[in-house]
């Protein structure tokens, strides 16, 4: 006799069948999906880990240059070539200390702020101290011009600035005019003066009037105008174009002009300067055309993410015969201006992205 499937049954193990099937295709998917998403993060990881390396490996190649290489008028030396004046080659026919020369060779990275192409993917900016503002130590008129941009909030002059400023750094508790002390910061349940010259321009968001000027500044924009060395100084050949307009007889024009000169060919004298600008400042003194021995590193992805700011200081005669330290470092997020790209390379063996080849 033979067995004939009903067909009600037949069907039940089609329908069975096909149920099967389908959970086994949405089981399938659905592991695909997690397989991909695990290699998508993994990618991701890698991705990061490299960016990571390049930026760790620029930080490194570029104090490394600060360490060994000359400053020149036109910023940090990248090789050995020197360009001498015809005095300077005379003074080194005749004396063998002579050390070198403060011209520019041209191949230098500038210290004002500009983006360059680090290792890799990672871009980087140097900015010299003297650049920027000395809030500790700048000329009071320097200052007040820079601030002049700003909206003061009511009742708060600039020589009410000044004096909340001068009593947060000395040690006594006098009162100068409409300023504040311990017990005022203590009053707003706030931390008290430290007594001592500020060391970051962050540090300004803790002084009573100064957290409300710069309340709608973000940190990026404090730390490419100010610094807090010991230094009353601009120079003209790394101050970027909102720190030379703080200077008396120079407005956000000429100060653009100023930067796209330079680009070309730094500053020789402040005479040029002066030329340019059309007025005669006050006090020449106050400029300069060498760098500093301190400034800031910037390192950032164009990928985006954060942004590394390190303050650096070289010692080659303190601090322990060590040659250079950390003043501070900290992290930003990144903005338009670091997810550009637009980054100039380096003429330097250190940061060709293959290893010379062994002769």
């Amino acid at each position: 006799m033979r067995w004939r499937a009903h067909p009600e049954a037949a069907g039940f193990v089609l329908v069975s069948v096909l149920a099967v099937l389908v959970i086994l295709s949405v089981v399938a998917a659905s592991v695909g999906v997690v397989v991909q998403r695990l290699r998508d993060q993994q990618l991701e990881r890698q991705r990061q880990f490299a960016a990571d390396v390049e930026l760790a490996d620029t930080r490194a190649t570029v104090l490394y240059l600060l360490l060994t290489q000359r400053m020149t008028f036109g910023g940090l030396t990248v090789d050995q070539r020197v360009t001498r004046s015809e005095d300077e080659a005379r003074m080194q026919s005749t004396d063998d200390d002579y050390a070198g020369s403060f011209l520019p060779v041209g191949n230098e990275i500038p210290l004002d702020n500009s983006p360059m192409q680090g290792l890799g993917t990672a871009r980087f900016a140097l900015q010299d101290d003297r650049g920027l503002i000395g809030v500790n130590w700048v000329a009071p008129a320097i200052l007040q011009q820079f601030l002049a941009r700003k909206p003061l909030p009511r009742g708060l002059a600039f020589e009410t600035l000044d004096n909340l400023l001068r009593d947060y750094q000395d040690p006594d508790d006098l009162y100068r005019l409409n300023s504040a002390e311990k017990e005022e910061y203590q009053k707003r349940g706030r931390a008290p003066p430290t007594n001592r010259a500020i060391v970051s321009p962050l540090e300004l968001r803790r002084i009573i009037g100064w957290d409300e000027v710069f309340d709608g500044t973000d940190d990026a924009d404090l730390v490419a105008n100010l610094t807090a060395i010991r230094s009353p100084v601009i120079n003209i050949n790394t101050a970027p174009a909102s720190v030379l307009a703080s200077l008396p007889g120079v407005d956000s024009a000429v100060a653009e002009r100023i930067v796209a000169l330079r680009r070309l060919r730094p500053f020789l004298n402040v005479g040029e300067f002066r030329q340019l600008t059309g007025t005669l400042l006050t006090d020449e003194d106050a400029l300069s055309l060498y760098p500093s021995a301190s400034g800031t590193l910037k390192l950032w992805s164009p990928a985006g993410g954060t942004v590394q700011i390190l303050h650096w200081t070289l010692t080659p005669r303190d601090d322990g015969g060590r040659p250079w330290r950390e003043d501070y470092e900290f992290t930003l997020p990144a903005d338009q201006r670091t997810t550009r790209g637009d980054a100039r390379p380096i003429a330097a063996k250190v940061f060709a992205a293959e290893a010379p080849a062994q002769e």
